[in-house]
């Protein structure tokens, strides 16, 4: 493959990735559009960077996850960057056309350890558990475990979240 394929490629990969790139960058961020913007860039050059390592082991998808991921625990470990809820430019349109209850799950979600939220937005967005496992560096019953503990946490926030409201 000529360097131009190559980036031609790249190009290609990143455009369709792009909202997935976008969504991992966001839970890094505080919601201001240029923060978000930054880390994107940083995790589009990471991704170039190693974008010769990708061997097709795993699906295109779960290595883009993977490597944005760990850019922005790099990131967040050298500025100290705190993480904070998805804000609302960074949620997609059928979400913010939807009720409460897409508005309460979020707020619930913000609240999880970083760790935490990891594991249940990358299973929102469809990864299967053993895909999941690939990207946090757990094994596949651990993850199934650790995403059935969060679901408990998730109801019992939304609950007392509820009851408190009342």
């Amino acid at each position: 493959m000529t360097h131009t394929e190559k980036q031609k490629a790249f190009v290609d990969m990143v455009k369709r990735y792009e909202q997935l790139i976008l969504r991992v960058c966001a839970l890094y961020t505080d919601g201001r559009r240029s923060e978000l913007c930054d880390l994107y860039q940083d995790a589009v050059c990471a991704l170039w960077e190693s974008y010769d390592t990708f061997r097709g082991d795993s699906h295109v998808s779960t290595w883009i996850y993977a490597v944005t991921r760990h850019t922005m625990l790099n990131i967040m470990r050298r500025k100290q960057l705190v993480t904070t809820t998805l804000g609302e430019n960074e949620m997609n349109v059928a979400a913010e056309e939807t009720d409460g209850a897409i508005e309460e799950l979020r707020e619930a979600v913000g609240l999880l350890p970083p760790d935490d939220r990891d594991i249940f937005i990358m299973w929102m967005e469809g990864f299967k558990v053993g895909e999941i496992g690939e990207v946090v560096g757990l094994n596949y019953g651990t993850v199934a475990t650790r995403l059935s503990r969060i679901k408990t946490k998730l109801r019992a926030i939304i609950n007392n979240n509820r009851e408190v409201r009342l």
